[in-house]
């Protein structure tokens, strides 16, 4: 209980420290991306804590959407383990749409992305993807999925990735979040969560539940987060 304690106090010093400095992935806390983005001239900030059974990851990604149809995210993240020194992370991804999700239709877009380890230069991930969404009963019930392709530097080795999730308004502030994803090397994974607004398109909590398909229980994960929104912030 301590130790959680601990952790969701980092969370909530992080949260405190980006926002004044912003002065303020909509995604959390699905891993399978949607085929949409921030609005045009506003941001949003990402932040989560996520536990395994060895080791947690403290994640904070702000991301901005400078004209009609292009976000770029540029952030950071840490991972810190029971057996080896903290590791520091950033990540940079840029996104843009194919053609825009609306209510009742489907969407299409295009990202891409690096997330680097800051401490080994030769750990790094090179990824892209095409994420598709569908929206029926009135954004009641959105489906996604994703087919993309990854490069992890250090080890040479190319993946094609994969991802199906949904989301179902539960009430007109609760959301729940389903997935499955992986990859051509048999690791899949599965992730179910709950997102709940807070204030209206400006302030969202989540929280999620998952583990991979094809190892134990200490493969479990749980995440908590926060999602922050800031309408037309840039000139």
């Amino acid at each position: 209980m301590f130790k959680l304690k601990s952790q969701l106090l980092k969370l909530v010093l992080s949260v405190t420290a980006l926002s004044i400095s912003m002065q303020l992935f909509a995604g959390r806390p699905m891993h399978v991306d949607d085929a949409s983005v921030v609005d045009a001239k506003s941001c949003q900030l990402e932040i989560w804590m996520q536990n395994h059974a060895d080791d947690r990851e403290y994640w904070s990604i702000p991301a901005c959407n400078f004209g009609s149809n292009f976000e770029l995210a540029l952030g950071t993240g840490r991972t810190d383990t029971d057996q080896a020194d903290p590791q520091n992370y950033a990540v940079l991804q840029a996104k843009t749409l194919l053609k825009a999700l609306e209510t009742n239709s489907w969407g299409i877009g295009l990202v891409t992305g690096s997330q680097f380890n800051v401490n080994d230069s030769t750990d790094q991930i090179w990824y892209t993807s095409v994420p598709v969404s569908l929206s029926t009963m009135d954004d009641a019930f959105i489906m996604h999925a994703n087919l993309g392709w990854s490069h992890e530097k250090q080890d040479h080795r190319n993946f094609f990735t994969w991802g199906v999730g949904s989301e179902t308004l539960v009430t007109p502030q609760l959301t729940l979040t389903t997935e499955l994803y992986g990859n051509d090397h048999k690791e899949s994974f599965v992730q179910t969560g709950f997102r709940y607004m807070l204030s209206k398109d400006r302030i969202q909590l989540d929280t999620s539940y998952g583990k991979q398909l094809q190892r134990s229980k200490q493969s479990d994960f749980f995440s908590i987060g926060l999602v922050l929104y800031r309408s037309a912030m840039l000139p």
